[in-house]
């Protein structure tokens, strides 16, 4: 055989490989720098092992405090119920808009107006929650608009309804873009299919539209809530009479500069909100199981 038809055996080399392990180590030193690091620093300081001042090596002094006060346990509270609340409320005006723009046809006479409604309905997500809470004192304040209508909304937003009517707010983009593209995806021929068998809509919803979709209100809702759990600059503008975790973290930095307390309560609040994605998306692959056995 002549040695001009012999070749190497093709391969990765290293010139091949080199390129490409250079863009992940780019990628991931962000990644490393203001995630991971950061993240290590808060635990070892909760635990009294960190960088925060008069560390007198590993405790869980911290934690025993934060456990056994009252401000903690009922500042967690309210997070919860204002977090998952809020995202509760945000689903059910969701909803019916995601289904309704699901059934739309691609007429280009219907675009513009829904270009125009989408970027009206995700306005909040370009908003800070302080400016949100802002547009609750204005409305609902002591001298809001509202209050000055009727009386009974006089200072609305400093009580828990005012507060979670302004994470309504907060949660409701979060809540409708994921699901608008999730219910887009849907086949509406299946809808159909059970419509032209004598179903009625309520039984269509409940039986074919609903399952198919639950998985993404699932993730959605628990990323949602995960989101509202850490919101911090709503509640510190309307902080008056209700009181949410992250305010007592940036209070124990802003009072005494105790640093390893508000790492302590930091790390309490990030761990709830990874438990509440690890679970939206352990529920939601279960929910998808489900929907593919039914």
């Amino acid at each position: 055989m002549p040695t001009g038809s012999l070749s190497a055996p093709r391969g990765l080399r290293f010139g091949d490989v080199l390129p490409g392990a250079f863009v992940l180590v780019l990628a991931l030193a962000p990644v490393l720098l203001f995630s991971v690091y950061p993240v290590a620093v808060l635990v070892a300081n909760s635990f009294g092992v960190g960088i925060a001042p008069a560390s007198g090596g590993f405790t869980l002094e911290h934690y025993d405090r934060a456990f056994a006060s009252k401000s903690v346990s009922s500042a967690l509270g309210n997070s919860v119920l204002v977090a998952i609340g809020s995202v509760c409320i945000s689903l059910g005006l969701v909803l019916p808009i995601v289904l309704r723009q699901g059934k739309r046809s691609a007429a280009r006479r219907e675009r513009a107006s829904a270009s125009a409604a989408d970027t009206l309905l995700a306005l909040p997500m370009a908003l800070p929650g302080i400016i949100i809470g802002f547009f609750a004192i204005v409305l609902v304040g002591r001298t809001g608009l509202l209050g000055l209508i009727w009386e009974g909304f006089s200072g609305f937003a400093y009580v828990f309804g005012g507060m979670l009517v302004a994470y309504v707010y907060f949660s409701f983009p979060r809540v409708l873009g994921p699901l608008r593209g999730a219910a887009a995806a849907l086949d509406p021929a299946l809808a159909e299919c059970a419509r032209t068998l004598g179903a009625s809509r309520v039984r269509v919803f409940a039986t074919v539209t609903l399952p198919m979709l639950l998985p993404a209100v699932i993730e959605t809702c628990a990323t949602a809530s995960a989101v509202a759990l850490g919101g911090y600059g709503t509640v510190a503008t309307l902080s008056e009479g209700v009181r949410l975790l992250p305010l007592n973290v940036v209070n124990e930095l802003t009072t005494g500069y105790r640093l390893a307390d508000s790492s302590t309560l930091a790390v309490l609040l990030a761990l709830g909100a990874v438990a509440a994605i690890a679970v939206g998306r352990l529920l939601s692959r279960g929910a998808k199981w489900a929907v593919s056995r039914a």
